[in-house]
């Protein structure tokens, strides 16, 4: 079975217990507080916990103690443990890359990255962010980033969506048409 398919049942089994108890949310967010704590320390708990010279019971033991320090719910923590029972922790990051797109589906949500050539003002933002909106039919949460070599303009990036109003992306059309058409300069 293919590792993305192992990885997209099992975030589809802890959405549907989240989905029960009414915590898809909030498992969501263990999930990306343990992924933090995973990988602090140059990826020692990560090697730890995934180490196959050490017995399931020293794994568990080891995630254990972890548990009680990350505060996770109950469930979440049942499900790491799981993770650790059936030797499937290598497949943590694609669950959670899984979890979060139907926990994003099941709540309407879309998440997009804006990346524009200078910081946006709060109003920018907000029409930005209702642009989106509106043109996904969803709640958008946008995570801002600055470039300065898009020159102007804007990069929207929602999921598989891309929105390239960039100055960069202008002049690299030109400058293709260009070399495509040398005289279509002179006839424009």
């Amino acid at each position: 079975m293919a590792s993305g398919s192992i990885a997209r049942r099992y975030a589809r089994a802890l959405i549907a217990l989240g989905q029960e108890g009414g915590n898809t949310d909030a498992f969501a967010s263990d999930l990306d507080r343990f992924a933090a704590v995973l990988d602090t320390g140059d990826g020692q708990l990560r090697a730890a916990l995934t180490n196959p010279g050490l017995s399931t019971l020293e794994r568990k033991a080891v995630l254990d103690q972890v548990l009680e320090k990350v505060k996770l719910t109950k469930d979440v923590g049942n499900f790491l443990r799981l993770l650790v029972d059936k030797n499937r922790l290598n497949e943590f990051d694609g669950i959670v890359r899984f979890y979060g797109e139907m926990a994003d589906e099941l709540a309407g949500r879309a998440r997009a990255v804006v990346t524009t050539a200078s910081e946006l003002d709060a109003a920018m933002r907000k029409t930005v962010q209702d642009a989106l909106e509106a043109s996904t039919g969803k709640t958008v949460e946008i995570d801002f980033k600055v470039d300065p070599s898009l020159i102007g303009g804007m990069v929207a990036q929602v999921g598989d969506i891309s929105y390239d109003a960039s100055v960069r992306a202008r002049l690299e059309d030109i400058q293709s048409t260009l070399i495509r058409t040398p005289g279509a300069l002179a006839e424009a």
